[in-house]
């Protein structure tokens, strides 16, 4: 089964379009391969057979007449046209519905309650995952002896699908962010790109003092609030367990990481927007974009044809084309303090099962293949969580003519260092109470350290009405 089935990023915006949004994202399909691609065939193709060579889908069907029933956005019906080409036996078995994942909670409720009509399978982001784990839920069917444990071994992210220690998702990719920067820029103006975020400051008032008008950064919703307060350790929203959350921000992570935003909100290095509003890409566009700390599917979804937009007539475009090597890509910034990173990440999904599921077999083989199929991760440009894929991720964009030089080595350390917080929420959104914890900043115009109680007013309640006990110390 050759083909090149490409999963892409979750947020696409027309190129030089100037839309909008703040969601989280998902996958579409990418547009057609470049030169570069098809240069680097060999090296995939490479990275293809072995991967086949690794131990995957080994789960057993022999239930040949339960049907199940797959829920999943409208990116993800190529997976099940593939699962159907691969395994034609089983394919009237499989029957698949677009459905709005974030729908999921509350439709498992009402499922409860009829007790029918449980999806087997669903796609979902861990947060959501975790919103079905309770004991009202009491949706995943637990994965733990009925998957190798070598084989579980292999998912990096796996903890954000380990709930009280059962195993209730297989991730599908990751979303790990790391620090882009625009190379040619750097070198011009003799900067050094900084390895922690006290270089970041210092670095923000030779900018501001010397290149006024150019950015390291946005700041303008919940996603980019993640960004900068994850990796101080900030626990915003820490699960101690099932039932206990704590909601801290007086803690000094909190502390520290919002004084650095006031610093550079205040010398005008930091923008006020979310990565895709128009006025931030049109920033980009005109190539004021020095730094950003951004998701791993931005490097080929968001700076090719939104940031750096190739498209023809845009007057306002003075970017380089994506032909020219400048986009550089370096480790996640930690704090001084702190032995190693740690990244936050938008985005990155998973697979759960279903404890209904009257066809267990055909569930499982369906989640390991979603997840683990070299043939359809071909040309993916998500980043997969199954270890044996990931140099796959690597061969397309080794030497892909956007980057300065190869960022699969910084892409594959970032992996490992997400955040304990991460994308293994609590049950409830936290990108729209943040958003609109950054807006107050603005509209107020307070600084972040003031606004950071907004967060414990936020976030409590919703907290509360899921059944945390709610811990401030």
């Amino acid at each position: 089964m050759k083909r090149a089935l490409v999963l892409f990023v979750a947020i696409v915006v027309a190129a030089c379009s100037g839309s909008t949004t703040t969601s989280a994202p998902t996958a579409t399909l990418a547009p057609a391969q470049t030169p570069a691609s098809v240069s680097t065939a060999a090296a995939v193709q490479s990275a293809v057979a072995a991967a086949a060579s690794a131990q995957i889908e080994t789960a057993k069907v022999t239930d040949t007449t339960d049907p199940i029933t797959v829920w999943i956005d409208q990116p993800r019906q190529p997976v099940v046209d593939g699962f159907k080409k691969k395994y034609p036996q089983y394919a009237s078995l499989v029957t698949s519905t677009i459905v709005d994942r974030e729908t999921f909670p509350a439709k498992d409720l009402l499922f409860n309650n009829t007790k029918s009509g449980w999806p087997d399978v669903v796609f979902a982001e861990p947060r959501l995952v975790g919103r079905v784990a309770d004991a009202q839920h009491a949706y995943p069917l637990d994965l733990t002896g009925l998957i190798p444990a070598d084989m579980l071994s292999q998912y990096a992210g796996a903890d954000n699908c380990t709930f009280d220690g059962k195993v209730y998702c297989l991730r599908n990719d990751l979303a790990q962010m790391v620090t882009y920067y625009n190379a040619p820029l750097f070198t011009q103006f003799g900067y050094t790109v900084p390895k922690t975020f006290e270089d970041m400051q210092a670095l923000s008032d030779s900018v501001a003092k010397d290149h006024p008008g150019y950015y390291l950064g946005t700041l303008g919703d919940g996603w980019t609030w993640l960004s900068y307060f994850e990796p101080a350790g900030c626990p915003y929203a820490k699960q101690t367990n099932l039932t206990t959350l704590v909601i801290n921000v007086s803690d000094p992570g909190c502390i520290k990481a919002a004084q650095l935003i006031d610093h550079m909100v205040a010398n005008k290095t930091l923008w006020n927007t979310d990565y895709f509003t128009a006025s931030w890409v049109q920033i980009a566009n005109n190539n004021k974009l020095l730094m950003l700390i951004a998701p791993i599917w931005a490097a080929l979804g968001t700076f090719k044809g939104t940031y750096y937009c190739p498209c023809t007539g845009a007057t306002t475009k003075t970017t380089p084309t994506i032909t020219d090597k400048f986009l550089g890509v370096a480790a996640p910034l930690k704090w001084a303090s702190d032995a190693t990173a740690t990244t936050a990440a938008m985005g990155g999904s998973a697979w759960t099962i279903s404890q209904h599921t009257k066809n267990q077999g055909l569930s499982l083989l369906f989640a390991e293949y979603a997840t683990q199929d070299p043939d359809l991760w071909n040309g993916s440009s998500n980043f997969a969580s199954f270890k044996p894929l990931q140099p796959i991720f690597n061969a397309v964009v080794a030497n892909d003519p956007i980057f300065v030089s190869d960022p699969s080595a910084v892409f594959d350390q970032a992996g490992t260092e997400i955040s304990p917080v991460g994308d293994a929420w609590p049950r409830f959104d936290l990108v729209a109470p943040l958003t609109t914890v950054v807006k107050d900043m603005y509209s107020k115009k307070q600084t972040m350290e003031k606004t950071l109680p907004e967060v414990t007013s936020a976030l409590t309640p919703l907290a509360k009405a899921q059944g945390y006990t709610v811990v401030n110390q």
